[in-house]
């Protein structure tokens, strides 16, 4: 949602304007705003966006879905208002955004009303189903009219050519916005051209691209999910992908769970020395950056009540403390954003605070760096050959994307500083349960809602990096409502299914994250050997052998996961239900081991590793620059030299953040500000 964006605009007046006087309204937390002069289908209409509900706020805008019987308003984030007739869109002013930009959430609520109200008249029906295909159509159109030259361009290369960048910045996700924050904030008159794979625009973070899964939309979601490399013959079968990139504007950021721990001491053991202080110099501004916030202090916007109920929350972390099996418990620290509504996202932010000084290219994809030998002088990209003049190239793009790029780039040969390229590789595997037991069996404390929830990190003990991250939730008489609170705000993605089928019950997500070993020499990112794949983008080859460090690890987390979940549910293990995805069904049988285990391994880094100055065999140095290049800087979890299990965000927004003071000289008055 554009949430920071209403203290600028006000949307409500035009809004209320479009609805006639003496209709009925009926809207609750969060809900549909329904319109209708018929009691009998406006009581239709309100069980159905009871399931299927868009956050509404009186500062935001509205838009109104006009048939001849029933108005349905909803907030969305682009700021556009339908009008009279549904073809007609007014575009707010001077937010940049015109018709062909909406919420995913008005293709469910316009879908809904096709599907799911069976008194409506055919008519109307045949209205809702139009709309919902236009809305279907335009969540997967590209945007570059969409996004206007002023205030936030969309730009093509043939017009900023000749134009003076201070950065090229590849990427528009988490390191992208805090390098470009951090940069503004030092000089307000630098200027920086972002470079985008993506055309799409999706202002909302959405958790989990399968919680649209019954929607037609759902496919394209999951097909712009994508995996630009292979896997080796010799791969092991545990592991056979690993999380893609999202092809969006804004990336990964509007895809992930919002998890953001502070590794500790320990947990940096293997990282350079002066790369473990600037993080604990440049953790409390990521932390700001990123609104991150402890589970137990997570508010309501439109109540401003306690979402996390401190109550339940210091239930769930006593109970994992008395398990023994962690070395730290704590709440669970979530990015969520500025207005409290959603997780963190970049889009939002990133057109705000770049109005005056960024340019955007979008729908353009880095095929190569051209260079002279010593630095970068042109991008080499889908839209032709962008050169780069003085500017100093920033490469924040996910890990396997920037490592093909800088692997097809910068040969051997010439740079021998870059030899180790894509030679280490680590990531985390995943295991994950859901459980429940009634809640009379616990003694939860008592809530005035239908639904509590609780979030609480766990770091392991051992050798070898894990930790368990604890999502629960807590029913009584749960009302659809609850359910949508669940899907906002849950840690972790938990289904629907579990949810609805456990009205008056405690349920607990737990998911186990642990590190492969980063001196696993059998795990690598390289180029194709056989020149078989002719796409640059695309003729990337990794290869996941997990060794007995590595099983052994996993073994031990999954067992202090069972442990964890049974003691924090604090019964006897044969009365724990445990969820079985692949039935569809509870039974207080444990799921096997082969059916916890994801196969699909997260959090993917250390092919380009930053080193001491001393270290020849980094890749990267102290100051986030590819040995031998005078002007290309890495950003992300490429740089980690281990792979640790913390979620990454940030840690790689810290490095950002730092990366980018680095190299901006700061203004005077930030400087005082700092101080």
């Amino acid at each position: 949602m554009f949430g920071d964006m209403r203290c600028s605009y006000s949307y409500a007046p035009k809004a209320v304007n479009c609805i006639p006087e003496g209709s009925i309204l009926s809207y609750r937390d969060r809900s549909l705003l329904l319109v209708s002069e018929n009691e009998d289908e406006k009581q239709c209409l309100s069980n159905t966006t009871n399931r299927f509900r868009v956050a509404y706020d009186d500062d935001k805008a509205v838009w109104t879905l006009a048939t001849p019987d029933v108005r349905i308003c909803a907030a969305v984030s682009c700021g556009m208002i339908w009008t009279e007739k549904p073809q007609s869109v007014q575009c707010a002013e001077g937010l940049g955004i015109s018709n062909g930009i909406d919420s995913l959430r008005l293709c469910i609520s316009a879908a809904s009303v096709a599907e799911s109200c069976p008194s409506l008249s055919l008519e109307l029906k045949n209205t809702a189903r139009s709309i919902a295909a236009s809305f279907e159509c335009a969540i997967c159109r590209r945007i570059e009219s969409s996004l206007r030259p002023s205030p936030c361009g969309c730009s093509s290369i043939p017009s900023v050519v000749g134009t003076p960048f201070d950065y090229v910045i590849v990427g528009t996700s988490f390191c992208a916005y805090s390098f470009v924050h951090r940069a503004i904030a030092n000089n307000p008159n630098v200027k920086i051209l972002l470079v985008e794979k993506g055309d799409l625009f999706l202002l909302e973070h959405r958790q989990n691209p399968s919680t649209y899964s019954q929607l037609p939309i759902a496919e394209s979601l999951r097909r712009l999910e994508s995996r630009p490399w292979s896997f080796s013959a010799s791969s092991s079968s545990l592991v056979t992908a690993v999380k893609g990139q999202m092809v969006f504007y804004g990336g990964r950021s509007t895809f992930w769970s919002g998890w953001c721990p502070e590794p500790s001491d320990d947990d940096l053991d293997g990282w350079p020395g002066a790369v473990r202080q600037s993080l604990r110099q440049y953790f409390g501004a990521a932390r700001k950056l990123l609104s991150v916030t402890p589970a137990n202090k997570i508010k309501s916007l439109h109540s401003d009540q306690l979402i996390y109920g401190p109550e339940f929350q210091e239930f769930l972390e006593t109970r994992c403390r008395a398990t023994d099996q962690a070395s730290q418990v704590s709440p669970g620290s979530i990015a969520m954003a500025k207005d409290g509504t959603m997780k963190f996202s970049t889009p939002t932010p990133l057109i705000r605070i770049g109005r005056s000084n960024v340019q955007t290219i979008l729908n353009c994809t880095v095929l190569k760096i051209i260079h002279d030998g010593k630095r970068a002088t042109h991008l080499q990209t889908s839209q032709g050959m962008l050169p780069l003049n003085e500017a100093k190239l920033i490469l924040a793009m996910s890990t396997l994307p920037s490592t093909t790029l800088v692997l097809n780039s910068f040969s051997k040969d010439q740079f021998p500083s870059l030899a180790n390229v894509g030679k280490r590789f680590t990531a985390h595997f995943v295991s994950s349960v859901v459980a429940r037991v009634p809640r009379n069996r616990l003694q939860v404390p008592p809530s005035g809602h239908g639904v509590q929830l609780g979030a609480v990190y766990i770091a392991g003990k051992g050798q070898a990096q894990y930790h368990l991250q604890l999502s629960a939730v807590a029913t009584s008489n749960l009302e659809s409502i609850d359910i949508e609170l669940c899907r906002q705000f849950s840690a972790n993605s938990i289904p629907e299914a579990c949810i609805k089928g456990s009205p008056k019950h405690v349920l607990v997500s737990c998911s186990a994250l642990g590190e492969l070993d980063h001196k696993n020499n059998d795990n690598w990112f390289r180029l194709m050997e056989d020149g078989t794949q002719s796409d640059l983008t695309s003729n990337g080859e990794l290869q996941i052998v997990p060794n007995d460090q590595d099983m052994a690890l996993w073994g031990t987390m999954d067992e202090v996961m069972f442990k964890t979940i049974v003691g924090c549910l604090s019964s006897p293990d044969d009365e724990v239900e445990y969820w079985h995805e692949n039935k569809g069904e509870w039974t207080t049988e444990r799921p096997t081991t082969e059916s916890i285990r994801q196969t699909e391994v997260v959090h993917d880094a250390s092919t380009m590793w930053i080193g001491e100055d001393g270290d020849e065999e980094a890749p990267v140095g102290l100051d986030y620059r590819l040995r031998g290049v005078e002007n290309v800087y890495i950003t992300g979890g490429a740089l980690w030299p281990t792979g640790g299990s913390w979620n990454p965000v940030l840690t790689i927004v810290a490095m950002a953040m730092h990366l980018a003071d680095s190299l901006c000289s700061v203004s005077p008055l930030y400087f005082c500000a700092r101080l």
